[in-house]
């Protein structure tokens, strides 16, 4: 008889309009070695539930002004919806390569813990168990929603002063 391996962890990637979770789904898919995740992008909350990380995208992307308060609308949405369901997630921010690579970051944290022998191999984890870390975390990647937002708020409020 065969040993039966457990399935790949499911990531969930959510996202108001607009934040690219169905571009970063793509590049992560291409980075992740065969296999070793189960790439979903959703825009319900009621899809995450049996994920094992939930990537929430970041509002940092570029966006019209117009479509701003709608944007903004949906991931207050998607927030209050993961926290009345329960859900962790974390925040991606970054574009381009920086996405991934926060991305990646945090999918390395879930593999690492979840799969001790084989996450380096699966995940390519630099963060390997001998390496120290001066932390685990910094404010960039809390995911305190209330904070998230007091940060994205300023920020925009920053941006729109300095404009003519």
């Amino acid at each position: 008889m065969h040993p039966v391996s457990a399935p790949p962890p499911t990531i969930a990637l959510i996202g108001a309009p607009g934040t690219g979770a169905a571009a970063l789904a793509h590049d992560l898919q291409q980075r992740l070695a065969r296999g070793a995740a189960r790439l979903v992008c959703t825009t319900t909350a009621d899809d995450c539930t049996a994920a094992a990380l939930t990537l929430l995208m970041g509002l940092d992307l570029p966006c019209p002004p117009a479509q701003q308060p709608d944007r903004e609308a949906a991931d207050a949405r998607l927030r209050a919806a993961l926290a009345q369901a329960g859900l962790r997630y974390q925040v991606v921010y970054g574009q381009g390569e920086r996405r991934i690579e926060n991305a990646l970051n945090a999918i390395n944290k879930i593999a690492i813990g979840a799969y001790p022998a084989s996450a380096s191999g699966s995940f390519e984890s630099k963060n390997g168990a001998r390496m120290p870390r001066l932390r685990d975390w910094n404010c960039e990647k809390c995911s305190d929603p209330q904070c998230e937002h007091r940060l994205f708020t300023s920020l925009v409020a920053q941006r729109e002063a300095r404009q003519p």
